[in-house]
């Protein structure tokens, strides 16, 4: 389940962490506006019970609408504190939510708060703007409640969201050198998206890898749910557009266990991920046997071909 501001309405200078958990995201610039709260917002209560959707009270005037449904401006209040990384925006978040009319207090739509049906979402710059403001600055663990005004939402809409998992836009670390007989990577200046710079030698014969940029987080092992961007191509005689990329798939990250055989990846993937840290980009070359083999994929990637993934290491999923 997602949340969208269409579809909801529907349904409606610090000290460095020594915890890897938040320390992978040292040194991310926002790229959304931090959250701002109000005395609307304030009112808001809301009461927790384990394993069930919390009850959320906030007063009504002598009408019976509510102040929030006259704001002005986005308000959000962190209900409690998290210990986790701070969101910043263009990032996947996995979360627990209830989405009520701040009008009339209905509910629109919620999940059940019992790990059954947890929603995730990318929050982004530009197609969900409003919601990145209104999360920017919010850290992993946190019950956080945000309202936001009727010219940006009908009625005006009032989510309380229980954050269970932040992921790393891109890789995020410390950059390190390549090693020769590799292709280079030149990465987006915004998004950090990567592309290959095309190059002038052959691919070699056993699987290669380099890590571009070192992460700062947790180790991810054989065996671990792992979400990662990727972009892989083709090295035949020259190398040609991408064959495929989760930045571009228009579903955001791809999360799979790092393993081979059934529900599981090619084994050039596990080599590449194994033993690395979150914040991390890989660049790998897997020779066919560590591919796709003899009978290639699709129409997209012939028998016995060398690939190249560029991968970044997100979050590693617990």
């Amino acid at each position: 389940m997602a949340l969208s501001a269409a579809s909801v309405l529907l349904l409606a200078g610090c000290a460095s962490n020594s915890n890897p958990a938040t320390k992978a995201f040292e040194g991310l610039t926002p790229t959304c506006e931090h959250f701002k709260g109000g005395a609307e917002i304030d009112q808001v209560k809301v009461t927790e019970t384990a394993g069930s959707v919390p009850t959320v009270d906030f007063p009504t005037k002598a009408d019976g609408t509510s102040g929030l449904a006259d704001i002005k401006t986005p308000q959000t209040k962190v209900i409690k504190e998290g210990s986790g990384p701070e969101f910043s925006g263009n990032q996947l978040m996995t979360f627990e939510f209830i989405v009520i009319n701040s009008s009339t207090g209905a509910v629109l739509a919620n999940t059940k708060f019992d790990g059954t049906d947890t929603a995730t979402q990318i929050f982004d710059s530009t197609s969900s703007k409003i919601f990145c403001d209104d999360l920017t600055g919010v850290k992993e663990g946190s019950l956080v409640a945000f309202a936001n005004p009727k010219h940006q939402e009908a009625n005006g809409t009032l989510y309380v969201l229980s954050i269970k998992k932040i992921y790393l836009p891109h890789a995020n670390g410390d950059l390190q050198g390549l090693p020769s007989g590799l292709p280079s990577v030149v990465r987006a200046p915004k998004t950090g998206q990567p592309g290959l710079v095309k190059p002038s030698f052959s691919a070699p014969n056993d699987l290669q890898k380099a890590i571009l940029i070192k992460g700062r987080g947790e180790v991810a092992k054989a065996g671990d749910s792992v979400t990662v961007h990727y972009v892989g191509w083709v090295w035949g005689t020259e190398i040609g557009a991408a064959f495929d990329s989760s930045w571009e798939s228009g579903n955001g990250p791809s999360t799979f266990t790092l393993k081979t055989g059934p529900g599981g990846v090619i084994p050039g993937f596990v080599k590449a991920i194994d033993g690395e840290t979150v914040g991390s980009q890989v660049i790998v070359s897997m020779p066919p046997a560590d591919g796709y083999g003899p009978d290639g994929n699709g129409t997209s990637i012939p028998a016995n071909a060398t690939l190249v993934f560029v991968i970044d290491i997100l979050g590693i999923n617990k």
